[in-house]
């Protein structure tokens, strides 16, 4: 709770610089706050990515993939690749014309970094989640997306893990993986 509180200024003062400097990020910031309001944009609950082994697999809206190598601190798409640099937020999500192309957003400018086929149902939302970095760690956090994300990876402990970020209505659920032959329980 401690690390969200510390989180949301930032987010909030990311979003602010965003929508003066991007008027794709506005409109997208605009019609998702007008559909779902003023408060559904905020950090609900980040996981933490860092001190991972590559690769993370991050999936929004369930059909659209990226990766991310904790090794090269690198988040990459089909399109491009950006370096998730320290004490910087980064929003993803798409703009508000269906232009299948999600998009990241930071001080460095708008990248789009993957496509995602918008004949499906459950496409990436238009302010879709958040990778912080802060205090020498990244955050991932789904920021109360309408359709969701998933992510999959392991920890360098080693601690496989996989995290499903459900609308918040639902509320957020995570699965943890045992061990395959450490010992035979039903999870």
């Amino acid at each position: 709770m401690e690390q969200q509180n510390a989180l949301q200024p930032i987010l909030e003062q990311a979003t602010a610089n965003f929508r003066r400097a991007y008027p794709s990020f506005d409109d997208a910031f605009t019609s998702y706050t007008i559909e779902y309001g003023k408060t559904s944009i905020r950090v609900y609950e980040q996981f933490k990515i860092s001190q991972t082994i590559d690769p993370v697999t991050i999936i929004l809206g369930r059909n659209t993939p990226l990766t991310y190598r904790d090794s090269k601190h690198q988040l990459t798409g089909s399109l491009n690749s950006i370096s998730i640099e320290p004490d910087n937020t980064y929003i993803l999500g798409r703009r508000t014309n269906t232009d299948s192309k999600l998009v990241v957003w930071s001080t460095k400018g708008e990248t789009e970094i993957t496509e995602y086929d918008s004949r499906v149902r459950t496409i990436p939302s238009r302010v879709h989640a958040a990778i912080f970095v802060h205090g020498g760690d990244v955050f991932y956090t789904d920021l109360g997306s309408s359709s969701g994300s998933i992510l999959a990876g392991e920890t360098t402990k080693p601690e496989p893990f996989v995290a499903i970020y459900a609308t918040p209505r639902v509320a957020v659920h995570k699965v943890t993986i045992e061990p395959k032959y450490a010992h035979r329980r039903t999870i």
